[in-house]
Formats: C-alpha cells, structure tokens, sequence
C-alpha cells in the first residue's frame, strides 16, 4: 500500500468548549452526580449557551442562582429542581437583550422552555392550586400545560402585548376542564463523568425539538 505523502495529509485539530466548570467546594458535594446529571439534561434545552463553560459553585443561602448576563451560577445541590437550573440558565441570556428583564420573566421564559424542566413551583409566577401537589411539585400532565400556556404567552409578547405574563395567569387560572389524568414523566438523562474532573464534557446527543 502506497503511503501518502505529508503534503497529501491534512490534520485538523478543533478545540471544544467544555460546558461546566465545577469549583472545588461543590465537587466535595455529596449530591454532585445528581446535580450534573440535571445541569446536562437542562442544558440540551439552552442551545443558546453553546460554546460557552458555564462556572458551576456551591451556595446554601438559596436553591440557585446566577448574574444576568454573565457566565456563573450557584446552586444548592439539596434543593436544585430542573426548574431552578433552567431559571438560572434563562438569567445567563438575559444580558443578551433577546429575552426581558426581571424575575417574573424569567420564571415565564423558564417554563416555555420544555414541559420535562416544569418539575417544581416557579418562584415568581402563580399557578392555580391545583396544578401543584402538596410537596411544591408540578404534577406531570399539568406541566405539558404550563408549557403551552408560557409558549403562547410568548408569542403573545412577541406580537406587541404588554401584559403577557398575566395573560399566562390567567389561561391556567381560566382552566375549566380537569387536567388530565396524570402520567409518567419520561426523562432521559446523560452519563455522568468521573467526579474528580474540574470540567465534565457535553453531552453528544441533543434532544429534538
């Protein structure tokens, strides 16, 4: 067989971002695995944030949080739901002018993002009472709703209407059918690497959508 010559060969070398950085205190977490494989899952839903390493750390003053616009956010690992981290993601693109200003938002553009993340009761929008159980979480089936009613409210905004996150209040709220009887949420979730690695790699499938 013929070996070709070096001008013949062309290498190529492409650089990949890895997408957390876990500081130290939260890789000694005894709850770490379970966090990442939540910030992996959430994450397949922001390919907005390709690209870009997120840094990862510990807090025990509140579930999580992040500077709008900026590329950290702090989660307690004992109380992060998949609404918290894709709360914490949607305050990461606020800096990019592409999604509103303020918590109420946020929550909003959070649940819009897909009905498996509507795990938990938002933060600063109100669902009616009987979409929640009495542990604070939101029953599957009524997740697929939440979702639709914050896809329209968006679209709703995106058409020129102000109020659109009373608009979302109120289409749950104005529910006069009894939901659905409930079913079983199917997530799938990716591996999770060794835990003595500061960076964990992505993820090679992307969910679609």
């Amino acid at each position: 067989m013929r070996t070709p010559s070096t001008n013949q060969l062309e290498f190529s070398f492409v650089e990949k971002e890895e997408p957390f950085i876990i500081t130290r205190p939260l890789l000694k977490h005894r709850m770490l695995h379970n966090l990442l494989r939540k910030l992996h899952y959430v994450r397949r839903f922001f390919p907005e944030l390709d690209g870009q390493t997120i840094r990862v750390g510990l807090t025990r003053v509140a579930s999580g949080m992040a500077v709008p616009g900026g590329n950290e956010l702090w989660v307690n690992p004992a109380q992060t739901s998949y609404h918290t981290l894709a709360h914490e993601f949607v305050h990461l693109l606020q800096g990019s002018g592409k999604i509103p200003a303020g918590e109420r938002s946020c929550d909003l553009y959070a649940l819009a993002r897909h009905w498996t993340l509507n795990d938990t009761l938002p933060y600063y929008v109100r669902l009616p009472n009987g979409f929640v159980t009495d542990g604070g979480k939101i029953r599957p089936d009524c997740a697929r709703l939440v979702y639709a009613a914050a896809r329209q409210a968006i679209d709703s905004r995106n058409a020129g209407v102000r109020n659109y996150i009373k608009q979302f209040e109120d289409t749950l709220r104005d529910q006069k059918q009894r939901p659905p009887q409930r079913e079983r949420s199917r997530l799938v979730h990716p591996t999770i690497v060794s835990k003595g690695e500061l960076a964990f790699p992505r993820p090679k499938e992307k969910p679609s959508l």
